[in-house]
């Protein structure tokens, strides 16, 4: 027991580690990431469809909303949803960096260029998927928040409109290959970090704060 007590106390402090250099109440820190956990989504923490939230206005490539579910879908269908046919990579990543929270810190918005970078091919191998005009498209089958970001807030350790959730859901990636035609599928787990209109949180709609390099718990 005690072990445990000890692990899910080290997943909280993980987790707040990565708001806590994006927060612009608290002195900046050492670069974070996302603890390194993957775990398979619990049905117990599934929320209600995103496909249910109110219709949002679209801004660019991602939704205008307050609703943390919606946007974060929205995000992680930009991250999975690449098309090298028509896009570049620099520009994929300013799209993704647009949303950043205007409130981070400079060591949370490292952090965040960081983690988008790391979403991110590089030139050569971005040219190359081009070639093959490849495109993914991302179709969200649920969002839920993480237990350990519950305890996170719980704790009173979360900022006014801080939110996080974890969106899975199919990428479908389509190519050319030797002349023909082809298509993988494989399903997607992402966590998403988001600041979202509350009391003192100085936004109107949903920022993005952390694109996690894992899933959190």
């Amino acid at each position: 027991m005690r072990r445990v007590v000890l692990v899910s106390g080290l997943i909280v402090a993980l987790v707040a580690a990565v708001f806590l250099a994006a927060s612009p109440w608290r002195p900046g820190g050492p670069s974070t990431a996302t603890p390194s956990v993957r775990l398979a989504p619990s049905p117990t923490r599934v929320a209600p469809s995103v496909a249910a939230a109110p219709e949002p206005a679209l801004a660019g490539n991602v939704v205008v909303t307050d609703e943390p579910a919606l946007y974060a879908s929205a995000v992680a269908s930009l991250v999975f949803g690449m098309d090298t046919r028509s896009v570049d990579a620099a520009a994929y990543r300013t799209s993704l960096l647009a949303e950043a929270d205007p409130n981070l810190t400079e060591t949370g918005l490292a952090d965040l260029q960081r983690l988008v970078d790391d979403r991110i091919p590089a030139d050569d191998e971005w040219e190359r998927m081009r070639e093959n005009a490849q495109r993914s498209v991302f179709v969200v089958s649920q969002t839920w928040e993480p237990g350990s970001w519950q305890q996170v807030v719980i704790a009173g350790q979360a900022e006014p409109g801080w939110s996080m959730r974890n969106v899975t859901g199919v990428q479908t990636t389509h190519y050319s290959e030797d002349g023909q035609q082809r298509e993988s599928s494989r399903e997607r787990t992402i966590t998403i970090g988001m600041r979202c209109p509350a009391s003192g949180a100085g936004v109107d709609r949903c920022w993005l704060v952390l694109l996690g390099a894992t899933v959190v718990p």
